[in-house]
């Protein structure tokens, strides 16, 4: 579906669209998950066919986060989903907006195969289970690019002055260097994202059973707001969706 800021979108649309979300409700969480998979491979055997090289960053960082994704799709169900993408395609303008800080994701085991065992013991490991991100490994390969982007561009520097220049730099020198740098970064990432697309092979489809058990995905939104912060309009509106086909909470800080 693409959306654009105008509710004549919808109007346009609205029997295709509906179509569309009333099957995307009926799915199951293992229907959703295969969903998810489905679209990030279809694009990727599209580009590979037509043999076309793409600078495509969102593409190449959903094949690297797809079981996550479909891990997440499952947890919301198809009756959220529907109601989400239902809300972007009526007013994309209004609804762009809002959405609550965090999105708090757990998988449990179906079944309780030992009396004996508490809640606690029910969670799967995400890291043995989907991997990706939650993976340890993966975990500390992202620390390390993340230190290493601190450095990028920083030799030349020492106490935030340069040391082949006055330490008072003038301002327009400073936005064409902080110009430069962004254009840089733009540009490996481009290319990055091309060779990961390229080079990395898909990952096994996500499947809702680990250890010969079944599991079961809950999701919960969560705004958080401090003692003294309110909720504007669009924030409300979310909520009041999300809390409809799903969970939804407000977490406030007290003053003390």
């Amino acid at each position: 579906l693409t959306c654009a800021p105008s509710r004549s979108f919808f109007e346009r649309r609205r029997s295709k669209i509906e179509q569309y979300l009333r099957k995307v409700e009926c799915m199951s969480q293992q229907d959703l998950c295969d969903l998810v998979y489905e679209s990030v491979t279809s694009q990727i055997c599209s580009l590979e066919k037509d043999s076309i090289s793409t600078n495509d960053t969102f593409l190449s960082r959903d094949l690297k986060e797809v079981r996550t994704l479909s891990m997440i799709a499952a947890g919301l169900g198809g009756k959220l989903l529907s109601a989400i993408f239902r809300c972007l395609c009526f007013d994309y303008r209004h609804y762009s907006g809002g959405m609550p800080d965090l999105l708090l994701a757990r998988a449990v085991y179906e079944d309780n195969e030992n009396p004996t065992h508490t809640f606690i013991d029910r969670l799967v490991d995400l890291g043995d289970w989907i991997g990706e991100a939650f993976d340890s490994e993966e975990l500390q390969k992202r620390r390390i690019n993340e230190l290493a982007k601190c450095l990028i561009d920083r030799d030349d520097e020492f106490l935030g002055c340069s040391k082949t220049s006055d330490s008072m730099t003038s301002s327009s020198r400073q936005r064409q260097k902080r110009g430069n740098q962004r254009n840089k970064i733009q540009s490996e990432k481009k290319e990055q994202s091309d060779e990961d697309i390229q080079n990395n092979p898909l990952p096994p489809k996500l499947s809702l059973d680990h250890n010969g058990r079944k599991i079961k995905v809950q999701c919960m939104f969560v705004e958080v707001k401090s003692a003294n912060d309110r909720l504007d309009g669009r924030q409300e509106d979310w909520l009041n969706v999300l809390d409809r086909h799903g969970s939804a909470r407000v977490c406030k800080f007290g003053s003390n």
